[in-house]
């Protein structure tokens, strides 16, 4: 565990009982989880954008890690609000960047879209667009593999949880095997602690919540592009072997946007490339 001088607390924010890791002094970075993570996944990134001199907050989204598991809320905009809240309660009163992975990566779009006068800039990590792309990627096509069929079956009611039940570390080094392009990068002892939570009651429950609301989230984004572009700096990167075409997705709907293909990556940028990721958002910061 690399979250040695980390505070740990649970904050109640929008009726649930939020985990929140926090740590360091300065300018605000809050780090957002996608699915199958947990503030777990910033372990390798965090502590060295703390020695650099960030406050940094992590939150287990709701249905995740330590945090409560609802039924509900799981949409784009709610879990805006659960983000705005967390940084009231923490008593932030500047504005805060905020990095999105996989579909944690859609509240930060949503955030900025609707809030930016709260945000620093965001930065939007392997992840397609809903509303724009996200059709091209699920649909089931040779050109796509088969598409992305997780959509399909998370979003269904009642299966994953029936096929799931007592499958849990099956199902998730599946997923995992697939999405990693250096199975190196994440160890049994992190997949232990990934598993601790997520084959624990009510476990799954934000995995197929934000599949569940995905098309809600989708109308989500169309309102917010038909807004107008996102005025707050962007950093867009996707994995070479990833989502290698985040950043020129992103290109016609943002202002200022900057970024590009990690290298020797797979989706999993922050356990595969920690190191080049902190570089990258140190010299974005540095610039914004």
């Amino acid at each position: 565990m690399k979250f040695k001088n980390f505070n740990s607390d649970k904050l109640f924010i929008n009726g649930n009982r939020i985990h929140v890791r926090t740590a360091g002094e300065g300018k605000p970075i809050l780090l957002i989880h996608g699915w199958l993570g947990t503030s777990y996944t910033w372990r390798k990134v965090a502590p060295q954008l703390v020695e650099n001199g960030y406050r940094v907050v992590i939150p287990d989204m709701r249905g995740y890690g330590d945090s409560d598991k609802p039924l509900t809320g799981y949409d784009g905009l709610t879990l805006v609000e659960d983000l705005r809240a967390i940084v009231n309660q923490l008593e932030i009163k500047e504005k805060v960047h905020v990095v999105g992975w996989d579909m944690g990566a859609l509240p930060t779009f949503l955030f900025a879209a609707h809030y930016p006068n709260e945000v620093a800039s965001i930065t939007y990590l392997d992840e397609p667009l809903p509303s724009v792309n996200l059709h091209e990627f699920t649909t089931f096509k040779k050109e796509t593999h088969g598409g992305y069929w997780h959509f399909g079956f998370n979003s269904s009611v009642d299966l994953p949880d029936l096929l799931i039940a007592g499958k849990e570390r099956e199902f998730w080094n599946y997923l995992y095997s697939m999405m990693l392009y250096n199975p190196e990068s994440i160890s049994e002892k992190d997949k232990d602690e990934y598993l601790r939570t997520y084959a624990a009651a009510g476990g799954i429950r934000g995995s197929v919540g934000w599949y569940r609301e995905a098309l809600v989230t989708t109308d989500q984004f169309e309102a917010a592009i038909a807004k107008g572009k996102i005025t707050v700096p962007v950093l867009a990167l996707g994995g070479q072997y990833g989502s290698a075409y985040t950043h020129s997705q992103l290109v016609p709907f943002c202002e200022n946007i900057q970024g590009g293909i990690i290298p020797n990556c797979g989706h999993m940028v922050a356990e595969e490339q920690p190191d080049y990721l902190v570089k990258q958002l140190l010299d974005f910061y540095n610039q914004n």
